[in-house]
């Protein structure tokens, strides 16, 4: 009995040993399939070897399908792509030079002159003072006017002309400044159109001097003449300070008030003249009673006609 016992439990040992052992026999070999099977398919990321064989064709230059896609990039051969020598860009019409145009050119003039005048304004009034209050009192007074005029006969009239320079600056310049705000051409370069601005205004007042003088020898009339000289310098020497300072408010005002300013400018040219007319008239009023028709003569000569000229010849440029 224990014998057979035994016997049994042997066989179902070497039985199960057997089953166990088919079994991993039989999953080692799956196994093994499967794995041979997995390394026969090809890796995507294995490195292709190069073909012995020369490539026939260039693939730049292979037949691409028409697919009728308009998106679709079509290479070009090597023959058709031309290479083209790098250029540098273009500088599209700019220079390294500043381009200088008229009316940069006129601001600097109109700057300069603006600053120039008031700075031998301030060297004038500076050196000489009492002779520009001096004459500012003669300007209204005529017994001063006569004691100024025996000073610039005693060697004194220095400073007086010296602000009569002035006023000729500041007159030929506000002639400059009309000339441009009505487009009247003068001369192409606005240095020169001022030049011959201030030329034209000094070559007016000194003609004008030189005629009286010729007048003062010819006719009886000599202090007189003097005189009248003198008022001529000291009313255009308050006229030009006075221009001065219209220029500037001209120059750099509002277009808005441009003309109202120009305007003003021409009411006190036109004030001052008149009363030195009037002055002029007073202290020649000995000679009128007697001598109208000389004077007439001379009014017409020597005060109307010049301005006559003057305007006729800008309004004909």
């Amino acid at each position: 009995m224990d014998n057979s016992s035994q016997c049994a439990t042997f066989v179902r040992t070497v039985n199960k040993v057997l089953h166990i052992s088919t079994r991993f026999l039989l999953v080692s070999l799956l196994s093994v399939l499967i794995a041979k099977g997995a390394f026969a398919q090809a890796n995507p990321f294995d490195l292709t070897p190069r073909l012995s064989a020369q490539v026939g064709a260039d693939t730049l230059t292979s037949v691409v399908p028409v697919t009728g896609n308009p998106f679709d990039i079509v290479p070009t051969s090597p023959e058709e792509q031309a290479v083209e020598p790098v250029l540098p860009p273009p500088d599209a019409g700019f220079s390294s030079k500043p381009v200088v145009t008229i009316d940069s050119r006129f601001n600097r003039v109109v700057f300069i002159t603006t600053v120039a005048s008031l700075l031998l304004l301030t060297v004038l009034i500076t050196l000489f003072r009492a002779q520009l209050g001096r004459a500012y009192r003669a300007f209204l007074n005529d017994n001063l006017l006569n004691q100024l005029q025996r000073e610039r006969e005693g060697g004194g009239g220095l400073p007086y002309y010296l602000f009569y320079a002035l006023f000729m600056l500041s007159a030929g310049f506000f002639v400059f400044l009309l000339t441009e705000y009505f487009e009247v051409p003068v001369a192409v370069a606005p240095w020169r159109s001022l030049l011959m601005c201030v030329l034209g205004i000094a070559v007016f007042w000194m003609g004008k001097h030189l005629l009286l003088t010729y007048i003062r020898v010819v006719f009886p009339v000599e202090k007189e003449v003097r005189i009248y000289n003198m008022t001529i310098v000291v009313f255009n020497l308050i006229l030009g300070i006075a221009l001065i300072i219209g220029n500037g408010l001209f120059a750099y005002g509002p277009d808005s008030l441009k003309m109202p300013i120009l305007y003003l400018i021409f009411a006190v040219i036109a004030g001052v003249y008149l009363f030195m007319f009037l002055r002029s008239l007073f202290s020649a009023g000995r000679f009128l009673s007697f001598h109208k028709f000389h004077f007439l003569l001379y009014i017409c000569t020597v005060e109307i006609a010049p301005v006559l000229i003057l305007v006729k010849g800008l309004t004909t440029s």
